[in-house]
């Protein structure tokens, strides 16, 4: 019994380890809970994909996502991430890559619980239904951390199972195409096995599965695939758009019914509800230290009348004070230095919450990593680029028109390549996406010159396309190739 509690322990405390360390062991442990002790029931299961799920809370795999539009031309971001910057001004390098390498690393942590969970869940003897629907939520994970990786350096180490040893973790990468294949395979399973019911607890479902298999086919402009994904998810009549703006993003406006959302990172309104459990969460870091601002270029590609604008930002001619729809005035925020403020994933109308201490904000909104929003913006880009740059196609105006309707802008008629993209820019803005939207369409070149705040400006360089693997990375395994012009 003993012997029990110590291993269950073990793997709560593996569950919560920060994936943002730099070292080796904790981003690739090579040990595991004793499987002849703890694997032996279901309970044992569900708490072991506990810990695969945790590491979804790893830096800059969740809410803190969203700063990463603020490498590109969407935002601006200051304090604890003011790295982005970096990207921005054309600046970064294998030293002074610290948003990259804690995103790889918290990566390479749930890779790491996923393999953990494979080797070992087997031993509970499970019925097989049952247990390829555990797996195949593993796999769904494993499938997630792997394409976080591949769509930012391409060609990564592939580690399949738990290494023995130190050194059988230092080896070589895998080309960018082997990567795609193994995480074709693990969502092929997921597919195959996760529940087709509507998503709502925060375990994968089948949707969630769809709504990956579609981004990475779009992220490689495989557009029939985009529309076999997206069109199963649509026809599958479980979801629907919300009919407000905000809440898929805000737990006190209705997020925990919302129709729209197929996976979400899972927070409660405790001292977890600050989301990364080592600070202050998004109420905090983004909305009130204006860590995290919209630039006026992203401003000024909304239509005259948007909803999304009053809804998701603020305009603060002084930088510092936000007044609300029915005027009231919030004058606690820190500098916004490019006169505009971002409230997509504030609870705004809670004045009680508002009213007290900057840190004692714990709303525990879950971070939405899928939504029907993108599916319909997916589906209708695929039938964009398959009609050579412009589409009729009925479905395709439906769905885009459908979420214009929400933020009560005008329909289109005909879709364009310059539609979908701009709209696709407004309604998915800070769920961090843009830098791989501007990295697919393989538009860098055109950010440069863009303004950031004052008289700072983009100064974008192709080679980030690709990010470099940092120093002290390639230090521990001397056998990873660093990315060309690094």
């Amino acid at each position: 019994m003993k012997t029990k509690i110590y291993n269950i322990v073990l793997i709560i405390v593996f569950a919560t380890l920060s994936g943002c360390d730099d070292s080796f062991l904790e981003k690739y442990p090579t040990t595991s809970i004793a499987a002849g002790t703890f694997w032996t029931s279901e309970s044992d299961v569900k708490m072991g994909l506990t810990g695969c799920y945790s590491k979804l809370k790893g830096d800059y795999l969740t809410w803190t996502r969203s700063t990463l539009d603020a490498a590109v031309d969407n935002g601006y971001s200051k304090g604890y991430y003011n790295a982005n910057y970096n990207l921005q001004t054309g600046t970064l390098d294998p030293d002074n890559c610290s948003i990259q390498n804690s995103l790889y690393s918290a990566a390479y942590a749930g890779i790491s619980a996923c393999n953990v969970f494979l080797m070992n869940f087997a031993n509970a003897g499970l019925p097989t239904a049952t247990a390829n629907a555990y797996e195949a939520e593993a796999k769904f994970l494993r499938a997630f951390y792997y394409f976080e990786l591949v769509q930012r350096w391409g060609g990564v180490v592939i580690y399949k199972e738990v290494p023995s040893n130190i050194d059988d973790l230092k080896i070589a990468k895998s080309t960018e195409e082997e990567v795609y294949n193994f995480i074709k395979e693990d969502l092929d399973f997921a597919v195959s096995n996760l529940p087709d019911v509507a998503y709502s607890s925060g375990h994968a479902v089948k949707a969630s599965a769809l709504a990956l298999q579609a981004r990475i086919a779009l992220f490689r402009s495989k557009w029939d695939d985009v529309i076999s994904a997206t069109n199963a998810i649509i026809s599958s009549g479980k979801y629907s758009l919300a009919t407000d703006l905000r809440s898929c993003f805000i737990h006190q406006e209705g997020q925990l019914t919302c129709p729209e959302i197929l996976f979400s990172i899972k927070y409660l309104s405790t001292s977890d509800g600050r989301q990364l459990e080592t600070d202050y969460g998004s109420e905090v870091c983004i909305f009130r230290e204006s860590g995290l601002v919209p630039t006026k270029d992203l401003i000024d590609d909304y239509e005259t009348g948007d909803l999304r604008l009053r809804k998701w930002y603020f305009n603060s001619p002084d930088m510092i004070t936000f007044t609300r729809e029915d005027g009231y005035e919030y004058a606690g925020c820190e500098t916004m230095y490019t006169y505009y403020g971002l409230i997509k994933f504030a609870a705004i109308w809670d004045d009680q919450l508002y009213q007290s201490a900057m840190r004692s904000i714990i709303t525990g909104h879950d971070f939405v990593l899928f939504r029907l929003s993108e599916i319909y913006l997916m589906y209708a880009e695929a039938m964009v680029e398959k009609g050579g740059g412009s589409t009729t196609d009925s479905n395709a105006l439906k769905y885009v028109n459908d979420i214009r309707a929400r933020a009560d802008v005008t329909a289109y008629t005909s879709l364009t390549r310059d539609n979908i993209r701009k709209e696709r820019r407004r309604e998915m803005a800070f769920e961090g996406l843009r830098y791989f939207d501007v990295q697919r369409w393989e538009i860098g070149s055109t950010l440069t010159g863009k303004v950031i705040f004052g008289s700072n400006k983009i100064v974008w360089n192709d080679k980030f396309y690709h990010w470099p693997f940092s120093r002290s990375e390639m230090d521990i395994n001397t056998k990873l190739v660093q990315n060309e012009e690094y």
